[in-house]
């Protein structure tokens, strides 16, 4: 049974695009951040990473979850599809006219060989966003996506449970975890980065 988990996220920071670009492109920073997240490792051989988080289910038992991940860097103008996509999306959407700071956190194509051997490890597949826009007054906005996908393997007694009922519930833990998790994520943008409070807005989505 495949669950997707959906979260975003805008906030506004004072500090400049340089500054923010670089913080968010700290992989490893970012990522330590996240309360469910037990390890972030850089493979060197492959040029990706490896994320590995830990939550527990309903009955208390854990699950882990994880992730390869290749992180690419790019600027995009205002006529670039993604762009586009997320100015529609968002109420307070991009200024097509600025050039935009694109993080892309996305799943490893080449990934090392993974021996599971437990029934609640699982490899997922994530394709996250972060578009970082300079503003006047030496403000940046952030606009934060996060899309992750689990695969699971039904076992008794929830393989007893009709499958759509059981995937709506796993959906909305998922994404209510990923919404936790970027709140927490910005929580310590705020200690770092001086941020206006207001600006933040967070939704789970598991659409």
């Amino acid at each position: 049974m495949k669950v997707v988990g959906k979260s975003k996220a805008v906030v506004t920071l004072e500090a400049c695009l340089n500054d923010s670009a670089t913080y968010f492109s700290d992989h490893e920073k970012i990522l330590n951040c996240n309360p469910y997240c037990k390890n972030v490792s850089y493979i060197r051989e492959l040029d990706i990473f490896q994320w590995t988080f830990e939550v527990d289910d309903p009955r208390n038992h854990p699950i882990v979850a994880i992730f390869f991940v290749r992180q690419t860097e790019e600027l995009v103008k205002g006529d670039s599809e993604s762009l586009l996509k997320l100015s529609k999306k968002n109420k307070n959407g991009l200024d097509l006219n600025r050039p935009v700071t694109k993080i892309r956190w996305r799943n490893a194509e080449t990934i090392p060989k993974v021996v599971v051997n437990n029934n609640h490890t699982f490899i997922g597949k994530t394709n996250s966003e972060i578009f970082l826009q300079h503003q006047e007054n030496n403000l940046t906005t952030v606009h934060f996506e996060t899309d992750i996908s689990l695969d699971f393997t039904l076992s008794f007694p929830l393989n007893l449970m009709p499958e759509n009922i059981l995937k709506l519930m796993s959906e909305k833990m998922v994404s209510r975890i990923l919404q936790q998790a970027t709140e927490s994520m910005l929580c310590k943008v705020q200690s770092d980065i001086c941020c206006s409070v207001p600006e933040i807005k967070t939704e789970g989505n598991s659409k």
